[in-house]
Formats: structure tokens, sequence, C-alpha cells
């Protein structure tokens, strides 16, 4: 087997090539058991063996050398020369305090909550709808309310997937032309902090629910910008604060249906004067085809979880539309896009 998968894909024989396709879920269970057990924050002092490792771990030896085998073969520990284990670049990064850390988002992937759900993606293919509530009894933010350990993880691994965004989107957009920004559904502020850290001359507001927002200080005072941000607490389905040159939504839209979407973005429009912008931050279905790979399962993730998508930019063009903004630019950030549009009635 693995002879057959250091071949090119295309000289592979077809059966071996939909078998490692079906084997990926299995690699994915590898990567965030690792996550789970925390291997990489007991290896981050450095190399062990085995049987160290299984005790510091707490595991059950003979099936502790097995998975560490399996976690050798995925790519997250290497085998020193003194037969001890260590790990890779890969394996580094899940450990809790690394600067490329990816553990939480590991962790969540791995959840009763996310794969189990994932099982049922036939029911959501053929009806539209998610099976979350089927399974779970709520739907997934409902859930998240009565569920606090799953919710933690789910959020550090928000905020994980969320750094990774920051820095090209405040890159590739023109925040300089704005004196005033609102982040809708901004969370603790990371992005907004980002941003007028680099546009001293930029004031913020930024917008979430109330629990949520209540633990943004540190991360604005960290940043130093806390003396340029208003935080107003409230829900986007309910309304939106107004006066801001710009309104900032990052991350939003693919939680929601075109319905909803189309609510949250009728608010922020009312929120909107004539000629103020609009900038939303998304992985854009349809505009690459390499990032296209990603973005296909990640639309399917939100089918799954929440009857969420990745649209493209003529669907942010149709809901914008809709209640008066005019799409007038699209910026690459990488994964991410950002979708800009403008108020015109």
């Amino acid at each position: 087997m693995a002879n057959a998968q250091s071949l090119p894909p295309s000289s592979a024989p077809v059966s071996l090539q939909l078998l490692d396709l079906l084997m990926g879920s299995w690699r994915a269970g590898v990567v965030s058991t690792f996550a789970e057990l925390g291997v990489a924050d007991a290896l981050t002092p450095g190399a062990l063996g085995s049987a160290q490792l299984a005790v510091r771990l707490g595991l059950e030896r003979d099936t502790a050398d097995r998975f560490f085998r399996a976690g050798t073969a995925v790519g997250l520990l290497r085998r020193t020369d003194q037969d001890t284990l260590g790990l890779t670049a890969l394996g580094r990064a899940l450990a809790t305090d690394d600067a490329n850390s990816m553990r939480n988002f590991a962790r969540w992937t791995g959840s009763t909550a996310e794969r189990s759900t994932w099982a049922h993606l036939p029911t959501a293919v053929r009806t539209g709808r998610s099976p979350f509530a089927a399974m779970h009894g709520s739907g997934v933010w409902e859930f998240m309310e009565s569920n606090p350990d799953t919710a933690a993880v789910f959020n550090s691994a928000m905020t994980e997937l969320s750094k990774r965004v920051i820095r090209p989107v405040v890159e590739a957009f023109d925040f300089s032309r704005f004196t005033s920004v609102t982040d809708v559904g901004g969370g603790r502020g990371a992005l907004l902090s980002a941003v007028l850290q680099k546009h001293p001359g930029i004031s913020g507001v930024l917008f979430d629910q109330p629990d949520v927002v209540s633990r943004a200080w540190p991360e604005l005072s960290d940043a130093g910008v806390s003396d340029r941000v208003t935080v107003k607490a409230g829900s986007f389905f309910d309304s939106v604060p107004p006066g801001s040159d710009l309104y900032m939504v990052s991350n939003v839209f693919h939680d929601w249906d075109d319905a909803r979407s189309r609510h949250i973005l009728k608010n922020i429009a009312s929120a909107m004067r004539e000629g103020a912008h609009l900038a939303v931050v998304e992985a854009v279905a349809g505009l690459d085809d390499t990032a296209d790979r990603a973005i296909s399962l990640m639309d399917m993730d939100m089918l799954v979880l929440c009857e969420g998508k990745q649209r493209t930019v003529q669907e942010f063009r149709s809901l914008m539309s809709e209640v008066g903004i005019e799409l007038v630019g699209v910026a690459r950030a990488g994964l991410q896009s950002v979708i800009e549009g403008k108020k015109v009635s």
C-alpha cells in the first residue's frame, strides 16, 4: 500500500486512488485523536521513547505503540536515531502553544458533533436540509449553548482559523479609505484589532452577542487599540449599530441559508448611510480551481452542520442587490476573498 500511495495519482490503479480517498477520514481520525490526547504537548519539551510517552499520556502500552505507528504513517511523528519519537513540523502544529497551532480545529473535526453528523451527508444532499438537529436534538447553535465543553473547543477552533485569515485580509483590502469600521459578528475583535493596528486613523465598533464581546477587552487591550474601539452587544438578526463608513462581516454568511443571510444583510444595509461600504470576508466559490478543492469541502461542512453555504460572487451580488448594496469589487486574500459592496439606495 505504501508503494501504491507513493505513485503519482495518474499512475496508480483507479481502485487504489479511490481507496486513498476513502481512507482520508481515517487519517483525519488519527490527526484528531493525536490532538485530543495532547501528544504534541507531551513531546514539545523533547523526544521520548514510546513507553515513556505512553506513560506520560496515560495510554495502554500496546495500543499506544500501534497509535504512534499510525501517527508516524500520517506524518505527525518521526523516529530519531535514538529510537525515540519526536514531532514533525505537522505534529508541532498540533501543540497548544505553537504559533501555527491547529490543535483545537483538529479536536473539533474529531468531535461527535462534527464527525457523526457527516455520516448523514447523503440525507443532506437528498433533502437540502442539515441533519444536525435530527442527530443531536437541536440545531448546531442551540447545541453549542447547551454543550459548553463542545462549544469551547469549537470557539477555539474558529479562533485558530481566524488567525490564518487575518493577515491576508488586512494586506489585500484597502482599509485606508475609511475613518470608521463596524465589525459585525466580530467575535473578540481579532480582525478589527489587526485593521486598527495597521491604520491608526481608523476607529472601530465591535458588534456581537453579549457573551462574546464581554470577553473581547483583553484582545483589544493586548493589540493596543482598546481606546479606539466601542464595544456594542446585540444580534445582527435584530439590528446593527449605525454610523460607520465601512461595515465588515467575516465568515458569517456561510453559516446561514439565503433567507437568513438576506435578513442579516438587510439589517446591515439599514444601518449604512448612502455611500457607505461593506466588506464581506468569505471563502468564495468559483474563483480558483485550486482553492475550490478546499472550498467545495467547506461547503459540504456548512450543509451538514447548519444549512449554510460557500457562495459564488454572483450569489453575493444577488443577495446584496436585493437590499440596495452594489457589489463593486473582489479582492483575493489567500483562501478567502473580500467582497466589497457600496450602499446605493
